[in-house]
């Protein structure tokens, strides 16, 4: 009798006997990885997650998307999101329109 690689699920060969305790033990093992898919509790060892499961990498990544849009959207409101420092002083900079035509602000931190 073979098996399958990945579920090792038992497959019968066409000349072996077929026992329907092979079929309910298939039925087991195959009902049980559906529902680790679908309660989102599978382990996936490779992933680059601090939760190993899909529906968890999932959450991360929707976190992280709705961190970047926090962040995009401040980035945005702020005036002079920028900063850099120069001879010891710290100086903050952005972007502005005047009638129309771009400028570039900044001003020391103090």
């Amino acid at each position: 009798m073979e098996h399958t690689p990945n579920l090792n699920l038992k497959k019968p060969g066409l000349t072996d006997n077929i026992l329907i305790s092979d079929i309910n033990e298939n039925m087991d093992v195959l009902d049980a990885a559906v529902n680790e898919l679908q309660q989102g509790t599978k382990e996936i060892p490779d992933l680059e997650t601090e939760d190993k499961t899909l529906g968890g990498a999932i959450n991360e990544v929707k976190n992280e998307v709705i961190n970047v849009k926090q962040e995009i959207e401040s980035h945005v409101i702020n005036p002079m999101p920028h900063m850099f420092v120069d001879n010891g002083k710290t100086y903050r900079w952005g972007f502005r329109t005047v009638n129309g035509e771009p400028q570039i602000i900044s001003e020391e931190v103090i």
